[in-house]
């Protein structure tokens, strides 16, 4: 129910469509740091995790249930995609390379 509530708000689509703009703008700057060779640049870059978790940190507490089912997925899709990143380096380092 706090679901369907949410989504008829201009909450979510203020909350998300702002969320998606900042992360394409994060992309951008990526991509133009490493275009430029600043490699130490990028780590003054926020983190997409931080952007994604302060968004739904942002939600008043009426939502909670809500926020509880999105921190539930996010962290199995984090945890999945560091699985699968370090495995990729291990690849890559096993490599002729």
């Amino acid at each position: 129910m706090q679901l369907l509530d949410l989504k008829t708000k201009d909450l979510w689509s203020g909350k998300f469509t702002e969320l998606k703009s900042k992360l394409k703008e994060l992309e951008v700057q990526k991509c133009m740091h490493i275009a430029q060779h600043k490699r130490t640049a990028l780590n003054e870059i926020p983190r997409v995790e931080a952007l994604i978790f302060g968004a739904w940190n942002s939600l008043p507490e009426c939502y909670s249930e809500v926020k509880k089912l999105a921190y539930g997925v996010l962290t199995i899709f984090w945890s999945t995609y560091s699985c699968v990143q370090a495995f990729s380096c291990i690849n890559i380092m096993k490599s002729k390379v």
